[in-house]
C-alpha cells in the first residue's frame, strides 16, 4: 500500500451503481487497478429511467460507452401547463449538439448492464460493505461475508441510503421533502407518444411525464407534492383519486402498465454535508449529495463525480489533496443542483395563481432566454 503522499494505485469501490461503475471504467483507462463491490448478487426485477443531460453523456461517450444501447436521444421537452395545455417545446437536441452531445432518456437497468459488462471482472456482486477501517497507508473495506479488501482508498458509491456514510456521520439523515410517487418502464409505445420528445405536465400538486426510451420501451412517472403514496390502496387508484384530471397520454400509460412494474419513489435530499471524506474514505454520488429523483440530475452528477475524481486520482497527488481538491470542486455544483431541485418541485407542482403566471412566463419567453435555460440544463450549469 502506499504513504499518505505517494501515487495511488489501488482502488476499493463501494456500490456498482452508475457512479461506481463509471468510476471504475474512468481509472481502468488510466490503468489503475480498481475493484467494484456490489451489495447485491442481481439486477433490479423492475426497470426504472431517466433523463442524462448532455454533459454527462459526453463523458460517457469518451469512455467508448454505447449510449444508445440503452437509451434514446431526447429532441423536444414538450411543457403542459396547469390546465394540460401545451405551453412550450424546450430545443433540448439543438442546445445539447452544440455543447457537445445529445441528451438522452434512459433505462437504468439497461445502463448498469451495460456499464457492469464493460467494467468486466473487476465487479463483484452480492458483496455487502459493512464498514471501512482506515491505515496510516491503506484502507480496508469488510464485508458482511467476512471478507476484506485493502486498497489506497475506498470510494463509497453506496447511494441515497449510503452505509458507510451512516459510518462517517452517525446523525445524518436524509432531508424527506414530503412528497412522493410511481415512474414505470413499459415494453411499448402508447399511442401519441412521438419519438424524441418528452411530454411533460406541471400540475396543481403534480407533475408527469413520460417518453420513448428506444429499443420499443417507454418510461413514465407521476409525483406528488406533499403526498406520501398509501401502501393498501391500489396504485393506480391512488393516482386517479388524486389527479382531477388525468392526461390522456398518461391514461394510456397506466392502461398498459401492470401494478407490479410501477415502482415507488419519495423525494429527498441531503444538502449540508461536509466534509465528504475521511482519511482514506470519500463519499460521491448519492453518498454524498443525494437528490429529489425529480430533479432530473441524480445520475448527471454521480457521472460528473466519478470523471473528475479519476482524473484527479490519476494525477498522482497525495490522497489528502485528492480529496480536498474534488469536494472544493463538485460540492458548490452539487448543492446548487440540490437547492434547485427543491425549487424545481415546488414550481412545477404550486396552484393558483402562481401556476398561471408560471405558465404566462413559459408560454411568452423569447427564444434567446428560451436558449439560455436549455442551455443551464444540458451542461448541468
Amino acid at each position: 500500500m502506499t504513504s499518505s503522499s505517494a501515487r495511488v494505485q489501488k482502488v476499493a469501490i463501494i456500490g456498482g451503481g452508475v457512479a461506481g461503475l463509471t468510476l471504475a471504467l474512468a481509472l481502468q483507462r488510466h490503468g489503475i487497478r480498481v475493484s467494484v463491490h456490489e451489495k447485491y448478487d442481481h439486477y433490479q426485477s423492475q426497470s426504472t429511467g431517466f433523463l442524462i443531460w448532455s454533459y454527462a453523456i459526453k463523458i460517457l461517450k469518451d469512455l467508448d460507452v454505447p449510449v444508445q444501447n440503452f437509451g434514446a436521444p431526447l429532441e423536444v421537452f414538450r411543457l403542459h401547463g396547469r390546465k394540460g395545455q401545451h405551453v412550450v417545446d424546450m430545443p433540448i437536441g439543438d442546445v445539447s449538439r452544440r455543447n457537445g452531445a445529445e441528451s438522452y432518456e434512459v433505462n437504468r437497468r439497461r445502463l448498469s448492464q451495460t456499464l457492469a459488462a464493460m467494467v468486466g471482472n473487476d465487479l463483484v456482486l452480492g458483496q455487502e460493505c459493512v464498514s471501512v477501517v482506515n491505515h496510516p497507508d491503506h484502507a480496508t473495506a469488510h464485508f458482511a461475508d467476512g471478507s476484506c479488501v485493502d486498497a489506497d482508498v475506498v470510494i463509497a458509491c453506496d447511494g441515497a441510503n449510503s452505509a458507510l456514510r451512516q459510518q462517517m456521520f452517525p446523525d445524518v439523515r436524509l432531508r424527506m421533502l414530503g412528497s412522493g410517487g410511481w415512474i414505470a418502464v413499459i415494453d411499448t409505445i402508447p399511442e401519441g407518444l412521438e419519438p424524441g420528445v418528452q411530454m411533460d405536465f406541471w400540475l396543481p400538486g403534480c407533475k408527469a411525464g413520460v417518453a420513448q426510451l428506444g429499443h420499443g420501451e417507454t418510461r413514465w412517472y407521476v409525483a406528488f407534492n406533499n403526498i406520501q403514496p398509501q401502501a393498501d390502496v391500489a396504485k393506480k387508484e391512488q393516482i386517479q383519486q388524486q389527479l382531477k384530471r388525468v392526461p390522456e397520454l398518461i391514461q394510456r400509460c397506466l392502461a398498459l402498465t401492470d401494478e407490479e412494474q410501477m415502482v415507488f419513489t419519495q423525494a429527498g435530499d441531503l444538502l449540508a454535508l461536509s466534509p465528504w471524506y475521511r482519511d482514506r474514505l470519500l463519499l460521491i454520488g448519492d453518498a454524498a449529495h443525494a437528490t429529489s429523483p425529480y430533479a432530473g440530475m441524480g445520475a448527471c452528477s454521480a457521472i460528473a463525480d466519478a470523471a473528475m475524481l479519476a482524473d484527479l486520482i490519476a494525477s498522482g497527488r497525495p490522497v489528502a489533496e485528492i480529496f480536498q481538491c474534488f469536494e472544493a470542486a463538485r460540492k458548490p455544483a452539487a448543492d446548487a443542483v440540490i437547492k434547485e431541485s427543491r425549487h424545481g418541485l415546488d414550481r412545477s407542482t404550486c396552484g393558483g395563481l402562481r401556476s398561471w403566471m408560471r405558465d404566462l412566463m413559459f408560454a411568452n419567453i423569447p427564444s434567446p432566454k428560451l436558449d439560455q435555460i436549455v442551455d443551464d440544463m444540458v451542461t448541468g450549469r
